[in-house]
This record gives C-alpha cells, sequence and structure tokens, in this order.
C-alpha cells in the first residue's frame, strides 16, 4: 500500500498560515507548534500567507519562538501588517479576498515541487487539486451566532459547508466539536478525527523569583490575582467574570485584583462600559495582548484561572494553567469538562454567585488550592503537541494515495 510506502519518508506539507499573520491566539497557536512539531521530525513545511507562499514562520508578533522555522522574510512581515491593514480599513474584504488569494493559492503551488497534503487549520480551505485536511475548532458561529461579527458568519457560511463536503479528513479539537459537527452539518463520522490540542512546555509552574520581573511591571503579586485570558469578545463572557469579582469584598477585591489578559476582539462596547469603574478603583487591570514569552509567567502567578465562557471547543488557557499549577475556575460547558477532567471548578456560566463564592474558596483554602493544583498537572499530562503533531501526521498518511 502507497501509505505503507510513505510511512517512514519525510512529508511536503503545505499549511495555511493566515492565521499566523496576526498576533497568535487560539488558532495561530495551534497552526505554530504543530509546524514545529513536524519540522523538528524532519518534515517539509511550506505556509500559504494569502499573498505568497514561505517557508518561514510568521508569528504575528515576530517572537523570538519563531527560530526554530526561520525568521519571517520581509514580505510575510508585509503580508501581516497587509493583513490587519484591510481587516480594519477595507469594506468588504472578506468577499472579494478569496478569489485574490487562490490564485496566489495555485501559482505558488505549481512552481514548487508538489504537497504531499494540504492541510488548512483555519476551518476553510483553499481548492487544492490533493490531499486536503481541514481543522474545525468549534461551531460557535452557529451555536452563537450574536457573537459574531456579521462578515465573518457570511464567510462561515458560505463556505464551511462546501468546505467540509470538499476535505478528505476533518480533524476536530475535542469530542465535543465532533459532535457538533455531526449534529450541526450532518458530517460524516467516518471522515473526521479527534486530535486534542498540546500545551507547550514554557507552561509549567514558576517560583515568585521567575515571575518577578514580569509581574513587577504590571504591578502584580505572585499569587495575589485572578488571571482572565483570552480575546475580549462576547463569548468568553467576562461580564460574568467582572460580575462575579465584584461581589467580593472592596478588601479582597484590592487585594486579589481581576487582570484580563488579551487582546481587543469584536462587540466590547458594554464590556469597556461595566470596566469603567473597576478599572479606576484598581480592582481589575487590563494588559491587552501579551507576547509569548510572558503569557506563562503571568498565568503561573496567578492565584486562578476564571474561564467562565458560554462555549469553546477547546479551551487552551485553561489546559495551560492546569501544566502550570494554577487552580481553574470555568464554566461547565462541555469542551471544559472534556479538557479539565476532575481538574476545575466548574459552574454554569450564568452562575455568578458561584463564580463569586469558587474565587473566595480559593483565597481561603489552601488546601482546595493544592487539590486542585495536583490534579490539574496530571490532568495536563495527557495533552502535548508532539502527541497532537504526531496524530496528525497519522490523519495525513490516511488520505495520501
Amino acid at each position: 500500500m502507497v501509505e505503507n510506502q510513505i510511512s517512514g519518508m519525510p512529508l511536503r506539507v503545505a499549511m495555511g498560515g493566515r492565521a499566523l499573520l496576526t498576533p497568535l491566539t487560539g488558532i495561530g497557536q495551534y497552526a505554530f507548534h504543530l509546524a514545529h512539531e513536524f519540522v523538528r521530525c524532519g518534515h517539509d513545511v511550506r505556509f500559504f500567507y494569502g499573498t505568497h507562499w514561505s517557508s518561514s514562520i510568521a508569528t504575528g508578533n515576530d517572537s523570538a519562538s519563531s527560530a526554530s522555522l526561520g525568521a519571517p522574510s520581509l514580505r510575510t512581515r508585509m503580508a501581516s501588517v497587509a493583513k490587519r491593514f484591510a481587516r480594519r480599513h477595507v469594506p468588504c474584504v472578506y468577499r472579494y479576498m478569496p478569489h485574490v488569494e487562490q490564485f496566489r493559492f495555485n501559482s505558488g503551488v505549481r512552481r514548487s515541487a508538489a504537497p504531499h497534503v494540504y492541510h488548512d487549520p483555519n476551518f476553510i480551505p483553499f481548492r487544492f487539486d490533493g490531499p486536503t485536511v481541514i481543522t474545525a475548532h468549534d461551531a460557535s458561529w452557529v451555536r452563537y451566532p450574536q457573537y459574531h461579527p456579521a462578515a465573518r458568519l457570511a464567510l462561515l457560511r458560505n463556505n464551511f459547508p462546501k468546505a467540509l463536503e470538499r476535505a478528505d479528513r476533518v480533524i476536530v479539537v475535542s469530542e465535543f466539536v465532533r459532535d457538533e459537527l455531526i449534529s450541526c452539518f450532518g458530517a460524516r463520522p467516518e471522515r473526521l478525527r479527534v486530535v486534542h490540542n498540546g500545551v507547550s512546555a514554557r507552561f509549567r509552574p514558576y517560583t515568585t523569583e521567575e515571575t518577578r520581573e514580569v509581574l513587577s511591571r504590571n504591578n502584580l503579586i505572585h499569587g495575589q490575582y485572578f488571571a482572565a485570558v483570552g480575546t475580549l469578545e462576547p463569548r468568553k463572557n467576562l461580564l460574568a467574570a467582572l460580575d462575579a469579582h465584584t461581589r467580593l469584598p472592596m478588601p479582597v477585591r484590592r487585594k486579589f485584583p481581576l487582570v484580563l489578559v488579551g487582546g481587543e476582539g469584536w462587540m466590547t462596547e458594554s464590556l469597556h462600559t461595566a470596566l469603567v469603574k473597576s478599572l479606576n478603583d484598581g480592582t481589575v487591570r487590563r494588559l491587552g495582548y501579551v507576547p509569548d514569552e510572558a503569557l506563562p509567567l503571568l498565568t503561573a502567578g496567578a492565584l486562578a484561572l476564571l474561564y467562565p465562557s458560554m462555549y469553546e471547543g477547546f479551551g487552551l488557557p485553561v489546559l495551560e494553567a492546569m501544566a502550570s499549577g494554577v487552580p481553574v475556575i470555568c464554566s461547565n460547558a462541555r469542551a471544559l469538562v472534556e479538557v479539565t477532567g476532575n481538574a476545575g471548578l466548574l459552574y454554569d456560566p450564568d452562575d455568578i454567585p458561584g463564580f463569586a463564592d469558587a474565587m473566595q474558596m480559593l483565597i481561603d483554602d489552601s488546601a482546595l488550592r493544592a487539590l486542585l493544583v495536583a490534579r490539574g498537572k496530571t490532568r495536563a499530562q495527557h495533552f502535548s503537541w508532539r502527541r497532537s503533531a504526531q496524530e496528525t501526521l497519522d490523519v495525513y498518511r490516511q488520505v495520501i494515495v
């Protein structure tokens, strides 16, 4: 069989790289870590950035962590700038850019050795005359369309069902997402493959001395703040996090502020209005997007992670917190239950008193903190990017014929 013939040989992988052009959040982290592992194993990876192909990786913020894949070229850096500009200032960019990008995709494929497989890690692939794999991270835009910009909804509604039919395999990041694709789209189970996300080794417990520099820059004390990590957007339910935190007594809130770690997203007007008072009195801190080198330290320095998300396909910050030896308070969204196991305090996304009580319990009860830390570290050991990459390579070999 061809599959057996190629099982030990290096693969030429074409990978969609558009999620790498902006500061790395969930999908960008996913693409980066898979590519890093592929290159480490001796496979050849070329990225399509919408305007051009490159074997170097963009990370959106020129992170030093990209060194193993080559520094981003000037052209790649310019593509990153162009993408951010277009998304902010060009009307209807979602409507016409796919046609331009498809032309550039085809041109690049013809000029180089044909890839064994094309993998788009961000839902919607380009048309490719060869084995095609896509990754679907959630179906939040189906379940909660009110939480998404209209342009993104139109893009996904018009293209994702066709992508499901066209792809040879669809990787999903949790059993929950697998069931969502079957329920929402009638996806064929035999074409779906669950490959859980991993966690970087940079997320580990750090001592007070190790976190001191980063925390002092943000006027924070190790073990004396609650971290809420993620892009600011409605699905993350940060209004509930804020409401729960404001129910703590003022002296407690001053000693244990709520720290929002994540870039500006969309539809955040009500959140910003609600934040004004707490930002002014110092009980909430907003750090914005945090570079890769600082995020593990800010995560490890927290008393707990507060993650009341309405809907998740996986919930990477939860896994990263567990690996960092930080207790997790999160919603009972099904994917988060799948990731945390018995290692977190889980509540209904609307249970504001429950989240507030959990924060107070973790402040008061050192034995409970220790139990959750131990369970979390054990649970996190089940996930790694190396394992994710190997299982993804297994999917590739299934479709190469």
